[in-house]
């Protein structure tokens, strides 16, 4: 099963599907709300770094944070829905939280292997 972001073209009525991916959907989401706390400068709070895929399913001190192709059984999506996390003013958008559900439940799938 193949879930895709939405992309239509300027004066054409044509739209393609694109797979969601963690590096062009995702990790710019959690880089603009997460790294913060989880993987910019080295800072793991909760030992939890999100930026990689292979880490956000080993998770941290509260075990695993996604579970790919299962949304609903996914601590990340449940905190970031809930508006628990990030903490303070600037939550994700309905959007972004929409992106992240599609990309677990498309199995948290990557563009290219990650590096070492």
């Amino acid at each position: 099963m193949a879930i895709g972001v939405v992309v239509a073209t300027s004066g054409s009525n044509l739209v393609a599907a694109e797979p969601v991916t963690f590096e062009k959907h995702v990790r710019p989401i959690l880089k603009a709300h997460c790294f913060l706390c989880h993987g910019g400068a080295g800072v793991t709070k909760g030992k939890l770094d999100l930026r990689l895929r292979r880490w956000l399913v080993r998770g941290g001190e509260s075990g695993a944070a996604i579970d790919p192709g299962e949304p609903s059984g996914s601590y990340l999506l449940d905190r970031i829905s809930s508006g628990e996390m990030p903490p303070g003013d600037k939550k994700l958008s309905v959007a972004e939280i929409d992106v992240v559900r599609r990309w677990i439940a498309a199995g948290a799938t990557t563009a290219r292997p990650e590096p070492e």
